[in-house]
């Protein structure tokens, strides 16, 4: 389904994912919602040594990506596809939320991306220019090979997504009790 309005204020008050044509709008869709909730490149415990699978939407993608951010003086980046190892480096700008991911081989490749979503379970970069245009993917979305390895991409949305239930409804609970506590205030001092 392309963007609906109808579809997102009713999926909204619902608090339902709403259902979308590919992987790109549901990031789109669920950034907002999560983003306060991001951590920073700077926290390279969350991302370093782990194995991270790399999820796309496209029905002819069946291998098994993996990233692994190598927490060396070298910063050296392992990608293994079906177990077969390639190697690169990683990059963090200084003071940006920016990572430059370069792979080796005789076609040296460099990418620029910009953090969209840092948490334990999810790392989506945002490739920088206008990938609408050339007709590629503008998110790397990886999940935390551990907690998401066996999931379709559609059911890696849904957990993304449900991190946003989980903060709604803490947030909705923090507010009645906050609304609970300043009408005993009130009885108390009246």
């Amino acid at each position: 389904m392309k963007f609906d309005l109808g579809n997102i204020i009713g999926s909204n008050l619902k608090n339902e994912l709403p259902v979308f044509d590919n992987m790109d709008a549901y990031i789109d869709y669920i950034l907002p919602f999560i983003k306060l909730n991001s951590e920073d490149l700077s926290e390279e415990s969350l991302y370093l040594n782990k194995r991270w699978k790399e999820f796309r939407d496209e029905e002819d993608f069946h291998e098994a990506v993996l990233f692994i951010f190598q927490n060396n003086p070298e910063q050296s980046l392992l990608l293994s596809i079906d177990g077969n190892i390639g190697t690169g480096r990683w990059q963090v700008l200084d003071k940006t939320r920016t990572m430059i991911i370069e792979m080796g081989g005789a076609k040296q490749k460099s990418e620029l991306y910009d953090l969209a979503f840092l948490s334990k379970d999810f790392l989506i970069l945002k490739k920088h220019g206008n990938q609408k245009r050339i007709a590629k993917n503008k998110y790397l979305m990886l999940g935390l090979e551990n907690s998401t390895g066996r999931l379709d991409w559609l059911d890696l949305m849904e957990k993304l997504f449900e991190s946003h239930r989980k903060n709604w409804v803490y947030s909705l609970l923090l507010f009645v009790f906050l609304i609970f506590l300043g009408i005993i205030m009130i009885s108390i001092f009246l």
